[in-house]
Order: C-alpha cells, then structure tokens, then sequence
C-alpha cells in the first residue's frame, strides 16, 4: 500500500514544544497569558493578532525544525511499514517549503536532514502549499494514497472523502470523526490500523 505520513502534529509533537517555549515568550514580549491550551494554533492558544504570531515563530521555527526531536516510535513505524514492503510518502504542509527562494531551499533541506537525523524511513517527500485546505487531498490524489496518517482537522476533513484517514489523536481534534477517519493515540496503534486494513484488502483481492 501507499502509505501518507505528515510531520508535524505526527511525527513531531508540535503542540508540545509551543507549550514549552510559547507561555514565556508571550508572557515576557506581550505580557499575554495562555487563552486556550487546546488549539493546534498559537493564534488559538493565546487569542494574539498577526504580527505576534509572526513574532513568535520567527523566534522559535528553526529551533522546533532542527532541534525538536521524532516522537517515541516513529522510526520503528517506518522501519516495519518498510519491512512489510508498504510505500512510505512524507506529505507535509511545512511553512516555507513550498518556496523557491533562499528560504524554501533552507527549509525543504532542514526537513530532509531532520527526516533522516531521526531515522525516519521514506520512498518520497511532498510539500504541500500551507496556504491551500485541501492540498494535501491533491498531493494523496496523486500518489494514490491509501491510508493517510494526519493530526489537522482541516487535513483530515478535506482526504476523508478519497480515502482512509488515521487520525493522530490530540486535544485539538477530538472532533473529528466520520466515514474513512480511524483514531491512533501511539505508533503501535497506527501500525496495527495499516496492518488490518492491508489484511482486508487482500483478502478482498484488491492489492
């Protein structure tokens, strides 16, 4: 099978490093407290405007894409989706990654060497427009996908209709639920999901 797989919110736990680094920057630069401590979005989290966020993230996105390590069993996800010969697709919505400038470059090469600084097994790598819904949808479209494993809501809303979902079970996305979308809360379970469902199909005799 084709397997998808996003980094950040899945591989990486994003919403953990902004609850680490995020409360004191806000609070020292903006004397701004924690509003919501549920969101995906900084935005959400702290109810700040643009330019806060801008600030924030400026200060701290190449910290989270160097430094924030793979969550605990991602790379023996990989490992074992590789051994049962399923096809691995890195499909992220990275900022900057979909740049052609000096900035894109450096970013695209950051996520590349942070893959493999993990041990993060992957046949190929799609950046996908983060200003775009549904083009994660496209990119899965594409490579014929047949389970992604994602963490935002409007990712999984917009790839639920073409094909099965995981979805990477956080605070900011209980809501989501409906045909195609299974839930995960660690590595083993989504493996387990992979496993099953490719059982099914081939006894189905679809792959």
């Amino acid at each position: 099978m084709n397997i998808g797989i996003d980094i950040d919110g899945v591989l990486t736990d994003i919403q953990g490093f902004n609850r680490r680094h995020a409360p004191r920057f806000f609070k020292r630069k903006f004397n701004r407290d924690i509003a919501d401590e549920n969101p995906y979005d900084i935005r959400d989290m702290f109810k700040c405007p643009e330019n806060e966020y801008m600030a924030y993230w400026k200060r701290y996105l190449f910290i989270y894409a160097i430094f924030e390590p793979a969550r605990k069993g991602a790379k023996t996800l990989t490992q074992k989706l590789r051994a049962d010969n399923h096809s691995i697709y890195i499909i992220s919505k990275r900022v900057l990654t979909c740049r052609s400038d000096f900035l894109g470059k450096f970013m695209r090469f950051l996520v590349r060497s942070w893959l493999w600084r993990n041990g993060i097994f992957y046949h190929e790598i799609i950046f996908c427009d983060n200003d775009v819904p549904d083009s994660k949808r496209t990119a899965c479209l594409e490579k014929h996908i047949d389970m992604m494993v994602d963490d935002e809501a409007v990712n999984i809303s917009a790839i639920a209709p073409i094909t099965k979902v995981i979805c990477f079970d956080t605070s900011y996305n209980r809501t989501c639920a409906g045909k195609n979308i299974l839930r995960a809360t660690n590595f083993d379970e989504i493996y387990s999901l992979i496993k099953n469902y490719d059982v099914r199909l081939k006894k189905q005799g679809t792959v």
